[in-house]
């Protein structure tokens, strides 16, 4: 597999029997179903291209069949389904199709399950009282989750208003994070009382971290400020929650600057986690890079990730392929990913092996394991020095 989704290879070798692979957009004319799943690339800017998608559907156009029902589940802006069905209603004037947006809710790292056993399904229509086509109809109603129908502007929104909730909840825990620090209280020791409130609730997003990353998010967040820009809305929420996660990177410098660069002009510190999270191989926004190539050459810089092996990611350190080798002789450890890897590190090893036996861990992915940190210098989020 050209990625890592966990579960995803043994999937597919289950489901190959009924699967064909073809890059000739004429395979489609024997479908009463084309979904369109083409992954919407963003710029540096974390602005959406929806040109790939259209380039997709054009190519598909001219050979879908008469009662065809297209679902597109590509993250889209809003409106862009409905002029997505004035365009194929211009191209093909005599085709019956049906047009619609299914809300794509995917983790990475979680994406299998979340695929077999969603929560409830979202699909936009250009007629929602209308139900939805057969073959579309059977294939949902198989999950056996609330399925929710609403016009094309609706489901697009709710896919952005999903993820701006998400960042909120990031952005609420990094900031009574950095309160907790700062006047002796504990974060862990909040977070049980505060699921336990029901409008809270026991999935809460609230782990204080480096702010979001993976592209999804931040797309989300760009799309939903250009569009109230758009129409002349005040963007002031969307303006702090993009500039907070602008500048959360500083927290794990700061802990850097008070910790390792007071006592040692140079150090050699060791990254684990280059991936945005665990259970990926994307770097897209990855805080570590970013925290990587601002050290620059400050610091001596061993990184290892379970996913990356040495020279498949361009970085300003030394790629290596086992934690250890990172952490050997060094002054610092900083954890930038959640991996299972880091959460059942040998802490005995790192004692041993590193020079000074300081963890800044940045997700919080070793709190757990604090009654075991005798002899370390442990440094977490939301908990005072």
């Amino acid at each position: 597999m050209p990625l890592r989704e966990p579960d995803l290879p043994e999937l597919l070798e289950r489901s190959r029997p009924w699967i064909t692979f073809s890059d000739d957009p004429a395979c489609v004319a024997d479908c009463d179903l084309v979904v369109v799943a083409r992954d919407v690339p963003t710029d540096a800017s974390n602005t959406s291209d929806p040109t790939p998608v259209l380039d997709l559907i054009e190519a598909a156009m001219p050979h879908l069949r008469n009662g065809v029902a297209l679902a597109v589940m590509s993250q889209l802006p809003t409106g862009f389904t409905r002029r997505l069905s004035a365009r194929v209603a211009a191209a093909r004037p005599e085709l019956d199709f049906g047009l619609f947006y299914w809300v794509e809710t995917l983790v990475f790292g979680d994406a299998v399950r979340r695929a077999l056993h969603p929560e409830r399904v979202i699909v936009g229509c250009a007629e929602p009282t209308l139900g939805l086509p057969g073959p579309l109809a059977t294939g949902l109603e198989a999950f056996g989750c609330p399925i929710f129908l609403m016009g094309y502007e609706s489901a697009e929104l709710t896919k952005m208003a999903i993820n701006l909730y998400l960042i909120g909840s990031v952005t609420y825990a990094n900031t009574l994070s950095d309160l907790c620090e700062a006047v002796g209280a504990d974060w862990s020791q909040m977070v049980p009382a505060l699921k336990a409130d029901a409008r809270i609730g026991p999935a809460a997003y609230i782990r204080p971290g480096l702010g979001v990353a993976g592209g999804n998010l931040e797309r989300d967040l760009v799309t939903l400020r250009d569009l109230a820009r758009t129409n002349d809305l005040d963007t002031g929420y969307l303006d702090a929650l993009s500039e907070h996660h602008r500048r959360r990177l500083e927290s794990a410098s700061r802990r850097l600057a008070e910790r390792v660069f007071s006592r040692d002009a140079k150090p050699t510190i060791a990254v684990w986690g280059l991936t945005y999270k665990k259970n990926t191989r994307s770097t897209k926004n990855s805080p570590a890079l970013r925290i990587i190539a601002e050290l620059g050459d400050r610091a001596r810089l061993r990184a290892w990730d379970p996913a990356i092996r040495p020279g498949e990611v361009s970085v300003a350190a030394e790629l290596v392929d086992e934690g250890r080798a990172a952490v050997d002789g060094a002054d610092c450890l900083l954890i930038m990913a959640d991996w299972d890897e880091f959460a059942e590190a040998d802490l005995d090893s790192l004692r041993t092996a590193m020079r000074r036996p300081l963890v800044i861990d940045c997700v919080g992915v070793l709190d757990g394991r604090r009654a075991e940190m005798a002899g370390i210098e442990y440094v977490s989020m939301g908990r005072p020095a």
